[in-house]
């Protein structure tokens, strides 16, 4: 059934591209059948086993230290009986994300491996220099990552801004998936990171293809941040602080409201609103492969993420009673930020960084650029399933 849903997919892509007789069909080829072998490897042999676990390693070293720093300040708060506390054990150790991150920028170490890396898959994927680095480089500096070439995005033509959008919420960030520890197995992570990277450049050249032969602009890599290493590791510790301020206020509201509007669906129509929602997107979780039993279930994580974000939905199913199959498809299609709250981010950046113009030409395409950040993560649930169901 995934097969179906991936071909069904495509195929409304295609429908709602901007510029059909520009689709390169051959790189698009090329990228799916790159990232299907990736996927084989990466879940099928040994080699990949061996580059799994060692992931799954680094990222537990990495979760280890946050959670030293955070339990020595809270370790009194801490609720012994309690298996997790979100606070402290999922968004905290953002602080220590935060200023690893900022440590391997300073070393040069990330500008070097993005630089390099980014000249591979231009050669490869027939992409253009900026749509390398920054598929590259959102993950470890978000947003910042239009400031290189924040002058030349008011010269860009509307399908390059667009595609741009479409890696900003097809992709997610290292300080996040950091959280995404605590929540989801590590392997699914490392799965969907995988197929974030191939599956937004595939779905930008089927629906804003443009001319990269017309780009002509070198990234630099160079940081005009002339501050103290110290200085940068205290910045980047309370913008940690900071993102787990906001998301814990994200996360309260969303809750709260989810809760009281499900009480009075629940007393008006004898049903919850997000057990109507999951009958409603019953089918799409369906058509990635989810099993019958489990589908309604997964409808309702779906299209609660797609309203909020990823620690409201992943409170919509317990993993523990669905199968290996399922949880991956799950797991993956959450690891993205294809939702309505960072859609008005992405806009709200697009307009500060462009002219109105422009601004306006990505605006008024939000609900097409929504729907195809979705496909992105609806495509990468389905071929996780597929991987899975052998």
């Amino acid at each position: 059934m995934g097969v179906i849903g991936i071909i069904l997919v495509l195929a409304l892509l295609y429908w709602v591209s901007f510029d059909r007789k520009q689709i390169d069909y051959k790189s698009i080829l090329y990228l799916f059948i790159t990232e299907l072998v990736f996927l084989f490897l990466i879940l099928k042999t040994t080699i990949g086993n061996w580059i799994i676990n060692g992931l799954s390693g680094s990222l537990n070293i990495i979760s280890a230290s946050s959670s030293k720093g955070v339990n020595f300040v809270f370790g009194d708060l801490k609720n012994p009986q309690a298996a997790s506390q979100f606070f402290l054990d999922v968004l905290l150790p953002l602080i220590f994300i935060c200023a690893l991150i900022e440590l391997l920028q300073y070393l040069r170490i990330l500008p070097f491996i993005i630089k390099y890396v980014g000249k591979v898959l231009k050669k490869l994927f027939h992409i253009d220099e900026i749509n390398a680095f920054t598929i590259l480089s959102y993950p470890f500096v978000s947003n910042g990552v239009f400031v290189p070439f924040k002058d030349q995005m008011k010269d860009m033509a509307p399908n390059q801004l667009f595609t741009l959008s479409i890696y900003t919420l097809s992709n997610t960030t290292v300080t996040m998936i950091a959280s995404y520890m605590h929540i989801i197995k590590s392997e699914f992570i490392i799965v969907a990171l995988v197929l974030n990277l191939f599956t937004s450049i595939i779905v930008a050249k089927i629906v804003a293809p443009y001319d990269i032969s017309q780009v002509n602009y070198e990234i630099t890599t160079k940081s005009t941040n002339k501050k103290s290493l110290i200085t940068r590791l205290i910045d980047s510790m309370n913008l940690g602080f900071k993102l787990a301020i906001n998301i814990s206020i994200s996360i309260i509201g969303f809750v709260s409201l989810i809760t009281f509007v499900n009480i009075i669906f629940k007393s008006a129509c004898g049903k919850t609103l997000t057990a109507l929602i999951g009958y409603v997107c019953a089918p799409v979780a369906f058509l990635m492969g989810i099993d019958p039993q489990s589908m309604v279930s997964a409808g309702t994580v779906l299209a609660t993420k797609a309203f909020t974000n990823i620690f409201v939905a992943i409170n919509q199913i317990n993993m523990n009673t669905v199968p290996l199959k399922t949880q991956a498809i799950v797991s993956v299609f959450l690891i993205s930020f294809a939702n309505l709250p960072n859609l008005g981010t992405t806009l709200g950046i697009m307009h500060t960084m462009v002219d109105e113009e422009h601004g306006e030409a990505i605006t008024s395409h939000a609900l097409r650029l929504f729907l195809v950040a979705t496909a992105v993560s609806i495509i990468n649930g389905a071929l996780a399933g597929l991987f899975y169901s052998f």
